[in-house]
């Protein structure tokens, strides 16, 4: 059975998933989503998580604390919150997502002749079929 960590993925939004994922063999990556085109296993150090103090109901005098680790969505690395570093998304891939758009943007096009344009044709038209 592999060890799973509390990873929590936050986006530009600001808003965060908070959930359980498991460790890789190697034990450096948190595995969220292996392979395709939504590759995202984050690597963790000793200063990549913060510990919350937790109370069970059942240990009135005790205090435990839970780690959580921070990740922004698609990030490399998590958050080191010694040095301050967060590591956004790969260039390869924002540049890969950026092309998708683009391409998809492409396709969609649509072009759409305003009510104007079809108003000066019809007059021009008007004017032809009187002079004729």
């Amino acid at each position: 059975m592999t060890e799973k960590v509390k990873l929590a993925i936050f986006g530009a939004d600001l808003k965060a998933t908070i959930k359980k994922y498991p460790i890789s063999d190697s034990g450096n990556n948190i595995l969220v989503t292996k392979g395709g085109e939504n590759h995202f296993m984050p690597s963790f150090d000793h200063t990549s998580f913060i510990e919350f103090p937790v109370r069970y109901p059942w240990s009135f005098w005790k205090t435990s604390y839970q780690r959580i680790y921070f990740a922004r969505r698609l990030a490399k690395k998590c958050v080191n919150f010694q040095t301050g570093e967060l590591a956004g998304p790969s260039p390869e891939f924002v540049k890969e997502m950026g092309t998708k758009v683009m391409l998809d943007r492409l396709n969609k096009q649509k072009q759409e002749t305003a009510w104007q344009i079809w108003l000066i044709l019809a007059i021009c038209l008007f004017t032809l079929l009187k002079l004729v």
